[in-house]
């Protein structure tokens, strides 16, 4: 998932070029005060003559406690993103109002979980609306709410990383993990992938097309996990797992929940 700060036209032109499996069209913090309202003006223009990928990208507005919130939500009505996404989402109240002005448009609604209250609501705000399809977790917002220090493997941070994990699969939508700034380090970039992989993130946020190869591979399925899931498959429909309720490959005993995961498994290929 790339952002792509609104200020600049060149870049909002290349989104369909890109291998990017969604576009975040950012008018919030990637886009300086100076720049709001012309970025405004490349969204509405680039959505016009159709320069945005279909249905693969979502509008950043302000978060809602700014000045330019309105104005960015009066965009939002006018170009009809596939997706807006909400920064800083504290407040169910205010994502269910957001909701109701755009999703009539069949505009799906992306919450950005990044403040220590963000994090404690996350159950809550996932459940505010049936829009809702995705939690994006911000890292350096969170940083800055909890006071931390962050250190290797992502320590400080996993314990806030899982609750969105939780809090997306309770309300069956997507959990898409931070970008990782230092978009120049690959070793660090795949440490962080990992991490997020590995607590179930779905996906992972970058800054620069870079990072999109790295970010792929570590989402995608191993070839062993591949291997392993045909394998389920295979013997859970040569011994009649449906019937059984379970089936025994080698010296491992296979149930129904194993077979979903075989399942979610392939759906990840590469």
């Amino acid at each position: 998932m790339l952002y792509v700060p609104a200020h600049r036209p060149a870049m909002l032109a290349k989104t369909q070029s890109i291998p990017a499996d969604f576009f975040v069209v950012d008018l919030e913090d990637g886009v300086a005060p100076a720049e709001k309202s012309a970025a405004r003006d490349n969204v509405r223009e680039a959505a016009g003559k159709g320069r945005l990928p279909h249905d693969r990208w979502g509008l950043r507005v302000n978060h809602d406690g700014s000045k330019w919130f309105e104005d960015d939500m009066q965009l939002a009505e006018e170009v009809k993103p596939p997706a807006v996404v909400l920064p800083k989402a504290e407040d169910p109240v205010v994502v269910a109002s957001v909701a109701g002005r755009v999703t009539g448009d069949d505009c799906a609604i992306a919450l950005m979980i990044e403040t220590a209250l963000g994090v404690g609501r996350a159950r809550e705000l996932a459940a505010a609306d049936g829009s809702v399809n995705a939690l994006f977790y911000g890292a350096a917002d969170l940083e800055r709410s909890l006071g931390a220090r962050p250190g290797a493997d992502r320590t400080w941070e996993r314990h806030a990383m899982s609750e969105i994990v939780l809090a997306a699969r309770m309300a069956v939508c997507a959990a898409i993990d931070a970008v990782t700034f230092a978009y120049r380090n690959e070793e660090k970039l795949e440490s962080d992938a990992r991490v997020a992989r590995e607590l179930g993130f779905d996906g992972k946020g970058c800054i620069h097309p870079a990072q999109i190869e790295t970010i792929h591979r570590v989402f995608s399925s191993t070839s062993d996990e591949v291997e392993w899931a045909e394998r389920v498959l295979r013997e859970w429909k040569t011994q009649d797992g449906e019937r059984a309720g379970v089936v025994v490959i080698g010296h491992e005993m296979i149930e129904g929940v194993h077979v979903e995961i075989a399942r979610r498994i392939l759906a990840r290929r590469a």
